[in-house]
């Protein structure tokens, strides 16, 4: 529901935004009890009710009400009053806090706005309602709801969409909310930031009427055209366009009344605002952009500065960075510092020229750092800007860049600075939050790869100290070494498996109901169960490593089958759904359970299900067979091979291991291994051949998916993946072509540095791959200081963060459950840590008999 919410929720993990504590700011009907007559329902932050005896249709066309924070209670109460009088029902949001997030700069732009939804039935109670309320709430001011058609001139809006949960798959294979064609088809009910109503929907006259007022209202405009959207926000966008008067290519910086609004209560507008005097007070500055014009249309204000030419410093970073790829020596490496601190020195000058004109820049981070062509440098981005000694202390920071005790005048900008020139080398310094001391093993990086100048070290220790000295952490930590390297035998490896395990335990709460490990947040979309993201991957990661000792672990089994059974709308596959949650149970020895699980596949349609593995066909397929069903396997394998007739494509951006063609790949390679059918083995060359041809190399060397100008060597999505893969069709037919490629690809995983250290796209994975492979030595050592490097503490224990570094995470897919299973695999040459279907010994024990039941 709010991006924003779940990181505010918890300081440490992910959490839903219904969590944060809003007791205080709650409204006042929020705590009061349903009328006579009604049912009261409170769910994601949501109060709803509903009269008894009421049956709601599955869809149509829904009221939304928009409010500042001042007005909201006022919206809330006449809402209240109104809808119960006529028995229509409604729900809110609890409380102001809640309100917030949903209009902060960070939460969805689909969402912004949305304090109370009203559910009409039929056409003449929707007009009825929106004119008489209309009437009620005349002069009341809050966002646009971007997703929504706007009604007259007050907060309320309307869509199309449905009422009740129901979904489907959509064209890239994921499993989205739905609305019904006339025709009983299931088709995606799309709530994105613009206002669309289904082709096949009825619209009602008076509908119609604004619609086509709307679209009349909006066709005069701005006099540019415009090019790309830059970025969004739930502010608003930055666009670059073309002035069509001058010919001139200009960016625009979008603002919304009411939406984005921070912590200081100031909404986007009121932020260009301050961000247009800014720039004047700069101009003439290279470093700045020039302001051409400060405009509105519509209801939304635009500044227009200059088109500065050049990349990001975040790209230019990515596309330079030598430990970004495999076998990076000391020329690259001297290279790249060259560029980096002449790089360094500009972004130093520009924001004393800045400080030189009283202005504090305020959000200093690679991504508002501009590289022109011929290597001077432009800030970008003056929304958080400020004069000294006016008393401002920005609030939109960016994390890795800001530290509690440098909010108030230069030491915003010289704690930033001191980042940055750790980010140029090593782009990890949101970690610090997590552990006091993280800066030091970070330049202790920088400092034995890169040839930086005398003192670049002690200088960042100094500048990115706390004032106050923290106790150094425990004497056990990563070992610098790999599995044979000095300093790191097994003792010390299994004291850090141990701590693992024990930071996982320590994380548990089986009293919730949502949840019983933190993880991602994709957890609290209906995956709270899943493999990749929820408890049956962080228990199966356990079992596996030998990590699901003590009293706590059958009672951590049982939560995962009750939580199973009460999941709505659960998924079918086996990375986010019930084939994998079927999987674990049998796994943990709960196969009565697991066949119920399995068994509610039955009602779920599968058109348009992905083919891949992680909650596509091929997954379901081997969760099938691996219950010993061949048949219901075989029957998708041979949809998959149809759609290889077909030419059919993978999902969008679908390649590799979980959502390409190695996964179909992967079942072809266990259906014959149970059946025989040499086709099989045919079909699983083919399906490789889509993904192989995805692939490139880099440098002349390095085997990797190719993703614009990036080259993925990841298990999830990249070149790792499709090397396992390879390495499976290999055990049954010899390819020396394929043999060669599967090598080139192993040899591709020695990347020293990544910006996750996930199992499904980090470290973690590529450390998978190599174990996978039969990969030793310095390769396995590259990714196990790599893993060291995003390794912090939680609760003294050892721990890793998930995608963004910006949460801590225990799941399979992020976080440490990946870790633990990844590292427990490389060091202790326990081919038993795999992943389900992926074991080294080809797949015994993962249902390529078809007894339904593993061998031990």
């Amino acid at each position: 529901m709010l991006a924003q919410g779940h990181l505010v929720a918890d300081p440490l993990f992910v959490d839903a935004p219904d969590r944060i504590e809003d007791t205080a700011s709650r409204f006042a009907r929020s705590g009061q009890p349903a009328p006579p007559g009604w049912r009261r329902a409170e769910r994601g932050g949501w109060v709803a009710l509903r009269r008894r005896g009421v049956r709601l249709p599955a869809q149509g066309w829904k009221v939304h009400a928009s409010a500042t924070a001042e007005e909201a209670a006022r919206v809330v109460d006449t809402v209240w009053e109104y809808c119960v009088e006529r028995g229509v029902s409604f729900k809110f949001l609890r409380s102001r806090a809640l309100l917030a997030l949903v209009n902060s700069k960070r939460a969805p732009r689909s969402a912004g706005g949305k304090l109370v939804t009203i559910y009409p039935r039929g056409e003449e109670a929707l007009e009825r309602t929106l004119k008489e309320l209309s009437s009620l709430l005349r002069g009341v001011k809050g966002p646009y709801i971007l997703s929504d058609l706007r009604w007259d001139e007050g907060p309320l809006y309307l869509r199309y969409g449905g009422f009740s949960p129901r979904y489907c798959f959509a064209r890239d294979g994921e499993y989205v909310p739905a609305v019904v064609r006339p025709d009983g088809e299931p088709v995606p009910d799309v709530r994105g930031p613009v206002f669309r109503v289904p082709p096949w929907a009825r619209v009602p006259g008076f509908v119609d009427q604004r619609i086509r007022a709307a679209r009349a209202d909006g066709s005069g405009g701005l006099p540019f055209t415009v090019e790309k959207a830059l970025h969004f926000s739930n502010g608003g966008g930055v666009y670059r366009a073309t002035d069509r008067r001058t010919g001139r290519r200009v960016v625009l910086r979008e603002a919304r009344p009411y939406a984005g609004v921070d912590d200081n209560g100031m909404d986007a507008v009121a932020r260009l605002t301050r961000e247009h005097a800014v720039l004047e007070r700069l101009r003439g500055l290279r470093c700045v952009p020039e302001v051409i014009a400060r405009t509105r249309h519509w209801e939304h204000h635009f500044l227009v500065e200059e088109f500065v030419e050049g990349e990001r410093l975040h790209e230019a970073i990515a596309r330079r960075h030598p430990l970004f790829r495999p076998g990076a020596g000391e020329g690259e490496a001297a290279e790249y510092a060259r560029w980096a601190c002449a790089v360094l020195e500009r972004i130093e000058a520009a924001v004393a020229s800045l400080h030189g004109r009283g202005v504090v820049f305020g959000d200093l981070h690679p991504g508002n750092v501009l590289v022109r062509p011929d290597g001077g440098v432009c800030l970008v981005d003056f929304e958080t800007a400020f004069e000294e000694g006016e008393g401002f202390t920005p609030v939109l920071g960016t994390a890795g860049f800001v530290a509690p005790w440098a909010r108030s005048g230069r030491a915003v900008d010289a704690y930033a600075l001191d980042c940055l020139r750790l980010a140029v080398f090593c782009p990890l310094t949101e970690l610090t939050r997590f552990d006091p001391h993280k800066h030091e093993q970070l330049i202790r990086l920088v400092e034995n790869r890169f040839p930086v100048p005398p003192g670049y070290g002690d200088r960042l220790r100094k500048g990115l100290a706390p004032p106050v000295a923290a106790p150094p952490p425990p004497a056990a930590g990563w070992p610098d070494g790999g599995p044979d390297g000095p300093g790191a035998g097994p003792c010390r490896w299994d004291a850090v498996l141990d701590s693992l395990g024990e930071a996982i335990r320590r994380s548990a709460t089986p009293e919730r109901a949502d949840r019983l490990f933190p993880g991602d947040v994709r957890q609290f979309d209906g995956q709270g169960t899943a493999l990749a993201f929820g408890a049956a991957g962080v228990l199966y990661a356990l079992r596996r490593t030998g990590q699901d000792g003590g009293p706590c672990f059958e009672g951590y089994v049982d939560w995962l089958a009750r939580a199973v059974e009460r999941t709505r709308w659960p998924r079918p596959g086996l990375y986010d759904g019930l084939a994998g949650v079927a999987y674990v149970l049998d796994e943990l020895g709960r196969p009565e359970v697991a066949r119920e699980t399995l068994g509610r596949l039955a009602s779920f349609d599968l058109k348009g299900c992905g083919p891949g593995l992680f909650g596509g066909l091929a997954g379901i397929a081997l969760v099938l067979l691996r219950f010993g069903d061949v048949e219901a396997a075989a029957r998708l394998g041979g949809a998959l091979a149809t759609a290889l007739d077909d030419d059919g494509p993978a999902p969008a951006g679908g390649v590799g291991l979980l959502r390409g063609w190695s996964g179909p790949a992967l079942l072809f390679v266990r259906l014959f291994a149970a059946t025989g059918e040499s086709a099989l083995l045919r079909h699983a060359e083919r399906a490789l051949a889509r993904d192989v041809a995805r692939c490139g190399v880099s440098g002349e060397r390095y085997v990797g998916v190719r993703d614009g100008q990036r080259w993925l060597p990841t298990l999830g999505g990249g070149g790792a993946g499709v090397g396992v893969v390879l390495h499976e069709y290999l055990r049954h037919r010899e390819d020396p072509r394929l043999a060669r490629l599967r090598d080139r690809v192993r040899d591709s995983l020695g990347t020293e540095l990544l910006l996750s250290s996930g199992l499904l796209d980090g470290h973690a994975g590529l450390l998978y791959a190599l174990t996978h492979l039969g990969g030793r030595g310095a390769p396995v050592r590259t990714q196990l200081r790599g893993l060291g490097l995003h390794a912090v503490r939680f609760q003294g224990e050892l721990a890793f963060p998930t995608e963004g570094l910006l949460r801590l995470s225990m799941d399979l897919g992020t976080g440490t459950a990946g870790v633990l299973l990844a590292v427990h695999a490389a060091v202790r040459r326990d081919s038993a840590a795999s992943l389900p279907f992926l074991r080294p010994d080809g797949g015994r024990g993962d249902g390529a008999a078809v007894s339904g039941r593993p061998s031990p």
